[in-house]
């Protein structure tokens, strides 16, 4: 059997690469620490479910708002106004601090919307650049590029939090990642702004699923995926603290898991080839439910930075070749330069279905029980249900190859 080799990255390719490295640090600097912020002002898991659900439900929704009003553009010019907002929001952050208690849920709209026009841009910019033979290696590259940030911006973000007393590190993080906002959009400027968004009927998104069979397997991957999303990154914020109450633990955490990370995304894309791809989700997916079985044994410090480390070197196994699996079927469309917009709409009404469905488990079982443990038992229902993502990627696969 021959096997395919990833192709090096363009030169258009690799600048968009450095303008996602420019959004990570950014993000890495102040999203850990967010989730952070909110339970610290408020003191309750509640509010952190809270913040998460309206901010999965806005993305939904403002998709639709940037793909009607910016039908016009190119989705570099959603990009761009993805990176004003969440330095906005990062800015009304500054503003309220302790009073944001009372804005929870209006703040994770706000949040959702700025990540919507963000991510909205992202995702269409990424097809239009990336080459279908360069995106194993182009994912790859990308999350080292994200792991390597990821590794330095908690540790700095929680050196900040902790050296600082009282509201005021956190003042410092959130200027800094606003700071930092502001210069990946002098980055922007530079990347090949690709063709507009087009005037496809958004209504033509909520069809795809049950119009072409291959997608509707996509789609069903993507819920799937959806709902370990929903919970991961609030778990691990929340357990860490909870464990320790230390600010600069969160950030040695999130420090540790993306050095570990960072290791294994480097290596992973040299050996997914297309022939592997299904195998390589097989093992994210053991590794991510192996992790979580930890802290059912404690949820102690050890133990969750034990969780953290495991998931740290699983997670490129998963998501990796995860990525390709709704781009390798818009491949298949022969319209797909009219319908890109719809796919993409599609997909993110798929993956907050399923971001929401577990935030909405999360709100149900803090009402019997907020113990953490309820946390780790959806964190291991969610990680073992990803073995149906592997199944659905090998039968789309399969189709992708044939057709």
């Amino acid at each position: 059997m021959t096997i395919t080799r990833p192709e090096r990255l363009t030169h258009a390719t690799r600048r968009l690469l450095w303008t996602y490295g420019g959004s990570n640090v950014a993000g890495a600097l102040a999203s850990t620490f967010v989730n952070l912020f909110i339970f610290v002002v408020t003191g309750q898991l509640r509010a952190l479910a809270i913040f998460n659900g309206t901010y999965f439900l806005s993305l939904t929704f403002v998709f639709y708002g940037v793909a009607w009003l910016f039908k016009r553009k190119t989705p570099l010019f959603a990009y761009q106004w993805g990176l004003v907002l969440t330095t906005l929001f990062y800015v009304s952050l500054l503003a309220l601090l302790t009073r944001a208690s009372a804005y929870i849920g209006w703040l994770g709209l706000f949040y959702g919307v700025a990540q919507g026009v963000f991510w909205f841009g992202v995702n269409l910019m990424t097809f239009d650049t990336v080459p279908a033979q360069q995106r194993i290696r182009f994912y790859g590259v990308s999350s080292a590029i994200g792991s390597v940030t990821g590794i330095l911006g908690p540790l700095a973000g929680g050196a900040v939090v902790s050296a600082i007393p009282g509201i005021i590190g956190y003042v410092v993080l959130f200027l800094l990642a606003s700071i930092m906002y502001g210069l990946t959009l002098v980055l922007s400027l530079r990347v090949v702004a690709g063709p507009p968004l087009g005037r496809i009927p958004l209504t033509y998104s909520l069809v795809l699923p049950w119009r072409d069979a291959l997608w509707s397997k996509a789609f069903n991957s993507l819920v799937i995926r959806g709902t370990r999303e929903g919970i991961t990154g609030l778990a691990g914020v929340f357990l860490v603290y909870l464990a320790t109450r230390q600010a600069w633990a969160v950030g040695v955490f999130g420090g540790v898991t993306a050095l570990v990370r960072t290791g294994t995304s480097l290596w992973v894309p040299r050996w997914v080839t297309p022939e592997r791809r299904v195998k390589a989700l097989w093992i994210g997916t053991f590794g991510m439910t192996l992790a979580a079985l930890v802290l059912v044994i404690h949820t102690s410090w050890p133990f969750v930075f034990i969780y953290g480390i495991l998931t740290g070197f699983t997670m490129p196994w998963y998501m990796i070749p995860n990525a390709a699996i709704p781009l390798d079927v818009m491949d298949q469309d022969p319209n797909i330069g009219e319908h890109r917009v719809a796919y993409t709409l599609s997909r993110e009404i798929g993956l907050n279905l399923g971001r929401l469905l577990s935030i909405a488990m999360l709100v149900a079982a803090y009402a019997v029980d907020s113990s953490p443990h309820i946390l780790v038992w959806l964190l291991i229902g969610t990680s073992m249900i990803q073995g149906a993502v592997a199944i659905l990627a090998k039968h789309i696969w399969a189709r992708t190859v044939t057709s």
